[in-house]
This record gives structure tokens, sequence and C-alpha cells, in this order.
């Protein structure tokens, strides 16, 4: 079976990262697998590792709207589908999502205005957080509704990976119940529970010279995952403790702004930015608790892997941040942009030390075999056959 996954840009993120899993588990004996993605991106070196994965960039899929690259980049998807004749398109992304799944629209019309028959093109798009939220000005949120409206009529399956998207959509009237599927991530999770990290080399290695607490933020500096409130809920905590590191472990837009924010502060000794690592693992290892301040998500994966280290992980309500963390028992939801509300809730776990140690034993086993990627793989596999039958 002739199968493309279309996403944006291969750059650190749960999306990203997720769809690498999912195309490095799918079997070689049973698919023909291709990507179709930008040129650019941290992860572009991954595809490499890949085997049997026949990789097209598009120099025209950009993130922001350009309506002439748009154009380009719909030909070009369009020119590629037509050349494999693949059997399932799956997108990724908000982007890639509309632009891909109207390629696979207009190779349906042709298929079907040529009389082709048994090649018509099965479209399956996962929603990673959708492209609309509050933080948007009212047009452009019911322009993006809308968009999402009419390209799931012509959407085979539309996979969420948490009960609230699928909330979203059906608030919304996205597309029928009928229509979407519940696949939620999975990561390599026997790589973060059976870690060997050497954990005092880490910290030298990353700079920090003392045994005292780490308190660590996983995530692309963008203005999704609100970054600044991180760095004030860490000054806040500093303020009232000086035995605790702090790490950001990620890069974006938003870094200079975080920078000169804590250059302002007497916590810049204590802060380090660590940039983009693909050691997360083993930076997990020496994190105590950790924290997500995004303002909307999909199903946070940074939220997963520090759980499954045992990681008490305190989070803004976004997306399905709440459907992962247990509240008061793993940790703590708080509301996003209460940057103080971090900071009380992370100076409880750490004023609090048998509610600290049952926390993160709860965490440890909150995040069970479900997570795995290969459940995921095996969830999308059945619902690819599916489809093809």
């Amino acid at each position: 079976m002739r199968i493309c996954h279309v996403i944006t840009k291969l750059e650190l993120g749960g999306a990203q990262l997720s769809t690498i899993n999912l195309i490095s588990n799918l079997p070689n004996d049973k698919y023909q697998l291709s990507i179709i993605t930008s040129h650019k991106g941290q992860l572009k070196q991954e595809l490499k590792g890949l085997k049997n994965v026949s990789v097209y960039f598009s120099p025209f899929l950009t993130r922001p709207i350009n309506p002439i690259l748009d154009i380009l980049a719909f030909a070009h998807i369009y020119k590629i589908y037509m050349s494999n004749r693949f059997k399932i398109v799956h997108t990724h992304s908000s982007k890639a999502g509309i632009i891909g799944r109207w390629a696979g629209v207009l190779y349906n019309i042709n298929q079907r205005w040529f009389q082709v028959t048994g090649s018509r093109l099965q479209v399956v798009h996962t929603v990673h957080g959708w492209s609309f939220n509050n933080y948007q000005c009212a047009v452009k949120k019911w322009l993006f509704i809308y968009l999402e409206k009419i390209t799931a009529i012509f959407t085979s399956k539309i996979i969420c990976v948490s009960k609230r998207d699928i909330e979203t959509a059906l608030r919304y009237r996205i597309a029928p119940r009928g229509k979407i599927a519940l696949i939620k991530y999975g990561i390599q999770l026997h790589q973060f529970k059976n870690s060997t990290c050497d954990t005092k080399k880490k910290k030298r290695e990353l700079g920090i010279n003392n045994n005292d607490t780490v308190i660590g933020m996983i995530s692309c500096l963008k203005p999704q995952k609100s970054p600044l409130d991180y760095v004030r809920a860490c000054i806040g905590v500093y303020n009232k403790r000086k035995d605790v590191n702090f790490l950001l472990v990620g890069d974006g837009v938003l870094r200079k702004a975080c920078e000169s924010e804590i250059s302002r502060s007497s916590i810049n000794g204590r802060f380090v930015f660590t940039g983009w690592r693909m050691d997360i693992s083993d930076i997990l290892d020496i994190i105590d608790i950790a924290v997500l301040t995004s303002r909307w998500e999909g199903l946070p994966i940074a939220i997963i892997e520090a759980l499954s280290k045992g990681k008490p992980v305190v989070a803004t309500d976004a997306g399905g941040s709440r459907e992962l963390v247990k509240e008061g028992v793993t940790g703590y939801i708080t509301r996003p942009g209460r940057y103080q509300d971090i900071t009380d809730r992370v100076l409880g776990i750490l004023a609090d030390k048998d509610l600290f140690s049952k926390m993160r034993s709860e965490a440890a086993g909150s995040i069970d075999d479900s997570f795995d990627v290969k459940a995921m793989a095996e969830n999308i596999e059945n619902l690819y056959r599916s489809l093809s039958s």
C-alpha cells in the first residue's frame, strides 16, 4: 500500500516527532512510505535514518500564509500525488493539512473525470491542535473554522490526539462524530523508562554545578508556548527560594525576549537556555519538576515524556493537558497566562517533601503501554486498513 505523509515543516515539535515516530514504526513489508515536507527544519536529518522512505522536499511549503507560495505548494504536491498514485495521503499540521487535502480533492476529481477505476485517494488528517484558537482575532479564527469545515467534507478520516480536540470539532461542527477517531500520541517509551544517564555529568554539561532542585520546560520558544510566562514564573520561584535551578530547553522567535527578561532579574546565574536538544530523555533525568505554559495545544508530548520519567508536571489548561495531568496527584493544572499560579504550584510541591515523593511515584505509573509509539502505530495501521478494505 502506497502511503504519503504531508507535513509543513520538520521542526522540533510534537506533531513532527510524532510523524517521524509513526513512519519509522510502520512495517516496510506492508507499505511503500513517502513524506512531503519543507526543505527546512531541525528534524530534516532524521529523515536520513528512515529506511525505504521516499522523501520529497517542497521549497514552497512555509508556515505563514503566502498566496503565491501556497498555490505553488498546492501544484507541487498535486504533481507528486499524480506521479506516485498513492492509496492514502495522511496530512499533518494546519498549513499542510489544508493544502495537502485539497490537492487530494483535485487528484480524485481528475481520476473520476478520466474514469480511472480503483484509484480513489483516501485522505486522512491528524489534528495536532486545531488551526484556530481563542487567541486569534475573530475574523482569522472564523476563517480557519470555515476552511476546516469545508476541507473536512473531503477528508476520509480525521484523527484527534486528545478528547478536547474532539469536543472542539463537535462544538464548531467541523465534522460528524463518525468521521473522527481518537488516537493519542505515542513515544519511545522504553527509551524514557530505561534511561542510564549520568545525571551529574549531564548537569555539568548544561552548566549546573550544584545538587539543588531543577525546574525545566521543554518547548519551542514561540507565542503558542508562552515561554515568557515560564520565565516570569521561574523568577517568582527564585524570589522565594534561592536553592533552585531553571532550564529552558528549546529555541525560537521569543528567545531574545526571554533572555532580556532574565537579564533584568537576579535569577540570571541560575537560569540556563539550552537551545535545541536531541537528548531530551537524559535532560529529563536531571529535571525534578516539569512545567508547560502553553496557550493552546493538541496533546503535549513534553508532558507525556516528563510523566513517564516520574516528574510532577505543572501545566496550563491547554488542549489535552488535563487528560494527562491528574490534579493534585501527578501535578497541577493552571489557567493560561496566570504565571503567578505556576509559581505558587511549584513552590507548593517544593515545600512538601511527602507530596513531592508521592507525585513522582504517581507520575511514573500514569504513563502505560498505551502511550508507546508501537500502540500509536498499530492504531493508525488499523485505521489505514479500514479505509483500504
